[in-house]
């Protein structure tokens, strides 16, 4: 078993519809003039077109979505091939020696880190995640800010600041409305979007009634997501403190904000709820409503295969419903090697050899007719032909 768990570390989700790394299409002079004026830093992905783990970070990890969440976000990210001209001027004022190496710089293009090799998601997220907090600047804008610094300008740039590195700016967005700053209502609107981080707040309320203002400023796309980002981490603090009127507030303040997505959102965080202290009948009765809500999709199908791995191990009744949830899931155009490759494992673990050899041949012709490199998945196959 523990070659196979060797083996499938080196697999990751590749989903079709997701959106992955967003690189910059320019030279490395135009992306740092670019991460001036969004104050963002550099990631740089120095490869070569034969080196092996260059390719499964371009094939695998770069197009994930939760990776592409953390990285456009926070980076302007270059691709740079170290055998053509960009990449060669490059390397000669930040030396490389092995493939592929990745530099996280600020924006003037100073090193913040250099990382060789391949990586896993969860790895390549965390590092992402880490060189955002090492160039935490929060403590010279708070410095401003009791020195009596108080522009709009400011302001704005000092909660994205705190929002990057992953501290509230809620206490900041307080302080800075009660002193009742001259500022329009569309100014208000758009430093809440910024500055709500979660529905149970009296901030979160001024936002919803500045709905307009905030739309305009940005485009209702965003407007939602803030709120749904919201209420989710309401959600997550009512099971954090095991606090169920919290749990409540959070999914009536989605109710009052968007109706439309309110239902499934009402069943997603009581599933999460009840999966989080481990009460699978409640979990399957709001399982079963989200199901219906939501439909026959990948989304669906996604959504309850992660939420029923909490279970599977020591109910029967989860297991099964996985099993039949993963059937679907596979015949999705968005299902990814990973979950074809977890599947399949999950069957030979549960003494399926037949269907799981047949899962993991179903992965092979579809990598093959994508024009993927095939080689994990043959390897798996090859490991599965040999159990008994």
């Amino acid at each position: 078993m523990k070659k196979l768990y060797t083996l499938l570390l080196l697999v990751s989700p590749f989903i079709i519809s997701a959106q992955g790394i967003e690189f910059f299409q320019g030279t490395f002079e135009e992306a740092k003039e670019v991460a001036q004026e969004q104050d963002k830093l550099i990631f740089v992905d120095c490869y070569t077109t034969w080196c092996g783990p260059c390719k499964r970070m371009s094939n695998s990890i770069f197009p994930d979505e939760e990776v592409g969440k953390v990285y456009n976000k926070n980076y302007i990210s270059l691709k740079l091939d170290m055998e053509k001209e960009q990449g060669m001027r490059f390397g000669q004022k930040y030396p490389i020696s092995a493939y592929p190496s990745m530099f996280y710089l600020d924006a003037q293009g100073e090193i913040i880190q250099k990382v060789v090799g391949g990586k896993t998601i969860l790895d390549f997220i965390a590092i992402g995640k880490k060189m955002i907090a090492q160039n935490d600047r929060t403590d010279s804008y708070a410095q401003q800010f009791e020195d009596g610094k108080r522009d709009y300008d400011f302001i704005v740039k000092y909660v994205k600041e705190l929002n990057k590195v992953g501290k509230s700016p809620i206490s900041l967005a307080n302080k800075y409305f009660k002193e009742d700053p001259s500022i329009d209502s569309n100014q208000k609107a758009a430093l809440l979007l910024e500055a709500v981080t979660e529905a149970d707040s009296k901030l979160f309320d001024q936002l919803i009634a500045l709905k307009p203002e905030a739309v305009k400023a940005t485009s209702e796309n965003y407007f939602n997501e803030k709120v749904i980002a919201a209420c989710t981490k309401t959600v997550d603090k009512a099971i954090e403190y095991e606090y169920d009127d919290l749990l409540q507030e959070g999914i009536s303040k989605m109710k009052e904000s968007i109706p439309s997505k309110a239902k499934a959102f009402e069943y997603q965080s009581l599933m999460k709820y009840a999966k989080a202290f481990q009460n699978y009948e409640e979990w399957a009765k709001h399982a079963k409503k989200y199901f219906k809500k939501s439909g026959k999709k990948y989304e669906t199908y996604a959504t309850l295969i992660a939420d029923v791995q909490g279970f599977y191990r020591s109910n029967d009744e989860a297991k099964k419903s996985m099993f039949k949830w993963y059937d679907e899931l596979v015949k999705c155009v968005e299902c990814g090697e990973k979950e074809f490759l977890t599947y399949a494992q999950l069957l030979l673990e549960n003494g399926e050899k037949t269907k799981a050899l047949e899962i993991a041949n179903d992965l092979l012709a579809k990598t093959k007719s994508e024009g993927k490199d095939s080689v994990v998945v043959e390897r798996f196959i090859k490991y599965i032909e040999s159990q008994s």
